[in-house]
């Protein structure tokens, strides 16, 4: 597990960045949904809430690869995630279901992941290089 710069996880904390989770089928078709529940926990996994995730949901149930893609104006990085685990109960999930309630959400769970790599996707020269 690497740690995520705290940059990046400023930047998973603002409103106005788009946040995508990447999931990838039994059948290996890669599928994408736009997350705004995207978090960094404290011992440093990658978080995201389970809202209206029902493919994803399946998806890391049946073959665990994911991958976070997290973008504002010209920054943009890449998390590849691995050991993705559900919980339903507990303080994160606890946490995670108050903040959707305040928004009309439902809240079923919430995956964690072991963040394995961060790629640099911002535009320009460092596009495309491994940070950590």
């Amino acid at each position: 597990m690497v740690a995520v710069p705290g940059e990046i996880i400023e930047l998973m904390g603002a409103k106005e960045t788009t946040k995508i989770l990447v999931t990838v089928s039994s059948e290996g078709q890669p599928h994408a949904i736009v997350c705004g529940s995207i978090f960094v926990t404290p011992d440093g996994k990658a978080g995201v809430g389970e809202i209206l995730m029902k493919r994803a949901s399946k998806n890391l149930k049946d073959t665990g690869k994911a991958a976070l893609s997290i973008a504002a104006g010209p920054k943009a990085y890449e998390l590849i995630l691995k050991n993705p685990a559900r919980a339903d109960s507990g303080p994160v999930f606890e946490d995670m279901k108050a903040k959707m309630a305040a928004a009309n959400l439902p809240c079923f769970a919430v995956w964690t992941f072991d963040v394995c790599e961060v790629w640099d996707e911002s535009a320009g020269p460092s596009a495309g290089s491994k940070i950590c």
